[in-house]
């Protein structure tokens, strides 16, 4: 057995935690060694920049694009040295929300040049690719709504993250460039509609799971 890497990626209200957590209870069901994770805010440093990059600071300052790039690759560098690749070695199976895709949907959105994201990429990332990504695709609007209804029922003391609140034309910027991956890197990503009951979600992203998983030989 060899250690997969399989990532999920979507615009906000997409559905991630929720499948995060389904293919959780799949993968323990079929005593799978694993580790559950996310970016930004994998590893303890990683929580203190994840506060950083999405809680609206106090002052009204935005990070610019590129100091905010640099950040999400901080949290990268840390997480991939400290948790991803060490568990990818001892041949387990790793499931990350949000990872490269991400970035290059969202600062790309934000009008990050791709040969500064394929730099930093390079430098960081030294060539790892993920195994398998799963794309949860979903209208901007719809998601928006979700992100509004999620929102309003988690209280006041819950603190609505920056891309919660940027504009309609900024998340279909981020779907495009979602769907634009997604169409140039086939074998590697997975688009699944996310319009459709969490249940139908879940066997569309199982189905694909436990294909890669049997073909680097562990049993499902």
């Amino acid at each position: 057995m060899t250690g997969v890497l399989i990532t999920i990626e979507g615009v906000e209200g997409s559905g991630k935690s929720t499948q995060i957590q389904l293919l959780e209870t799949r993968l323990r069901s079929a005593g799978l060694s694993f580790v559950i994770s996310k970016e930004p805010g994998g590893t303890s440093l990683g929580r203190d920049l994840r506060f950083l990059l999405l809680a609206p600071h106090p002052s009204g300052e935005l990070w610019c694009p590129e100091a905010e790039l640099l950040l999400f690759y901080a949290d990268r560098a840390q997480h991939l040295a400290t948790v991803v690749r060490p568990a990818l070695k001892a041949g387990k199976i790793v499931v990350v929300d949000r990872f490269e895709d991400s970035t290059r949907a969202y600062q790309g959105a934000q009008g990050v040049s791709d040969a500064c994201l394929d730099s930093l990429s390079g430098v960081v990332l030294a060539g790892l690719r993920t195994d398998l990504t799963l794309v949860l695709d979903l209208d901007p609007e719809e998601s928006l709504r979700r992100v509004e209804a999620r929102n309003a029922g988690l209280g006041a003391d819950f603190k609505e993250t920056r891309f919660d609140n940027e504009a309609l034309s900024f998340h279909r910027r981020v779907r495009d460039r979602f769907l634009a991956i997604a169409q140039g890197e086939s074998q590697r990503v997975a688009l699944i509609p996310a319009d459709q009951p969490a249940q139908v979600v879940e066997a569309a992203i199982w189905e694909r799971v436990a294909a890669l998983l049997r073909r680097h030989g562990h049993h499902v």
